[in-house]
């Protein structure tokens, strides 16, 4: 660090304030990048007052469940929390009913144990990254009384909130198209079928139901427009922005992809609003580390982390390559602007697919073992239907609370588009040659291969900016 700054002021380097504090951004990403190697260095030493250092005995303990609960279709997971005497977290696994969720103070009896290794997966590690090192499977739960604080409280009006949408979804939309669209707009991941989760890895549309960049830049636009054509001036319309930039994270769980564009999406709408340029990179660099500075485990443990940010790295340094050979074969070819607008569109699908697996390829061979070949077609087929979507749900929503008698006919717009995603998505999983299982891929293969990839995006950013 101090070699750079000497070598800096040798060559009489000066640095603006911004670009400073993206050196600084950047110079803390390396280094939470390099201490991550050694794999106790997050670690934390247990003590008596740490509800993980009584792994292993059996124990009543009172606390509250402080995460919406994470249901699926066989059980329900609550992160409890414990304070008093002892303190910490612990993932309970119970039945389905009676139904406990978020701001319940709940009373266990059971075995406390440590997170398993579970087929080769450290599910210990995984939790970690939640500060949980303690689980409990099928304990004896009673009600108790308890009282929130004020930010416990306003949280879980966002989750009545959130509750209830979900509850219009489920009375009209059938399944599994009622478990997509909560997945989809809500985050509720584990209301799709594992089944039907398998096929959309299949053939590469996994992505459409994490909460990510995609769904709040179109939620942004759908918001700004409805303000904009009600006459609100476009300075206050972005401050509504900014509200809800900063609660729909909330609401879908605080994914990091959700929380990297909320906290991007806020700095492109900043600049707007004081009519300034915006870096994409500079931007990104900042949502990392201010995320790696609240919780550093996310750049080793969390697999949605990297494929996000690496997704976006992709985007902004490959993705322009794309591009340009797209224009010149549009350029070249004769057609009228209609056409040409459609093969554009397709064009940029495929594009931004194959960008996408490009970059993220060895962190998807280590962890998954899968490579969709069917994913450029896949997301050309489906993809267009994903503004629409988002738009025809979220005015079921709003029509079924004022008319709930119609809500079957207000989400019919919606239900069609999730069956089309469904039956596309079957009929592109069935051939055999849809995806390949790649067993042998390992880190050492994956170095070598960010090695060539950067190497190549630092010659075609070279050429770009070279003059003619």
């Amino acid at each position: 660090m101090f070699r750079l700054i000497k070598y800096c002021r040798f060559h009489k380097i000066t640095f603006s304030r911004a670009q400073n504090f993206f050196v600084i951004n950047f110079l803390f990403i390396v280094i939470i990048f390099i201490i991550g190697f050694w794999p106790d260095i997050f670690y934390q030493q247990t003590t008596t007052r740490d509800i993980a250092f009584y792994n292993g005995r059996r124990l009543t303990l009172t606390g509250r469940v402080c995460e919406e609960a994470d249901v699926d279709y066989k059980s329900r997971r609550l992160t409890v929390c414990i304070d008093g005497q002892v303190n910490g977290q612990i993932l309970v696994t119970t039945d389905l009913y009676p139904i406990y969720d978020y701001g319940n103070f709940i009373r266990l009896s059971g075995e406390l144990e440590s997170p398993p290794i579970i087929s080769g997966f450290d599910y210990g590690n995984y939790l970690a990254r939640y500060d949980v090192y303690s689980v409990m499977y099928y304990p004896k739960i009673e009600l108790v009384t308890g009282e929130l604080k004020l930010t416990q409280k306003t949280y879980l009006v966002l989750m009545k909130l959130k509750w209830r949408l979900k509850e219009i979804i489920d009375c009209n939309l059938p399944e599994p198209e009622a478990g997509l669209a909560n997945a989809i707009l809500l985050g509720y991941r584990r209301t799709v079928l594992r089944e039907d989760l398998d096929i959309f890895s299949r053939v590469g549309l996994s992505h459409m139901i994490a909460i990510s960049g995609s769904h709040i830049t179109i939620l942004s636009a759908l918001i700004i427009n409805f303000f904009l054509a009600l006459g609100v001036r476009r300075r206050r319309a972005l401050t509504v922005i900014f509200g809800f930039l900063l609660v729909y994270p909330l609401i879908t769980g605080l994914a990091a992809a959700a929380v990297r564009s909320a906290i991007m999406g806020a700095l492109a709408f900043l600049a707007l609003y004081y009519e300034r340029s915006s870096s994409l990179i500079k931007a990104l660099v900042f949502a990392a580390a201010g995320m790696l500075m609240f919780n550093p485990r996310l750049l080793r443990d969390d697999i949605g982390f990297q494929l996000s940010f690496l997704a976006l790295l992709g985007i902004i340094y490959l993705y322009p390559f794309g591009e340009r050979k797209t224009k010149i074969l549009l350029t070249k070819l004769k057609l009228k602007s209609s056409s040409k607008n459609i093969l554009k569109i397709i064009l940029d699908t495929i594009n931004l697919t194959l960008v996408s697996q490009i970059v993220i390829l060895p962190i998807a061979l280590i962890n998954f073992k899968q490579l969709s070949i069917i994913a450029p077609l896949a997301n050309v087929l489906v993809l267009w239907t994903f503004p629409l979507l988002l738009t025809t749900l979220i005015i079921g929503l709003f029509l079924s609370a004022l008319f709930p008698f119609l809500g079957i006919l207000w989400f019919l717009p919606a239900y069609l588009l999730l069956k089309f995603i469904f039956v596309v998505s079957n009929l592109l999983a069935a051939p055999s040659w849809a995806a390949a299982t790649i067993e042998d891929f390992n880190w050492f293969l994956g170095a070598g291969y960010y090695a060539l990839l950067i190497w190549l995006a630092y010659r075609f950013n070279k050429q770009k900016i070279a003059p003619d």
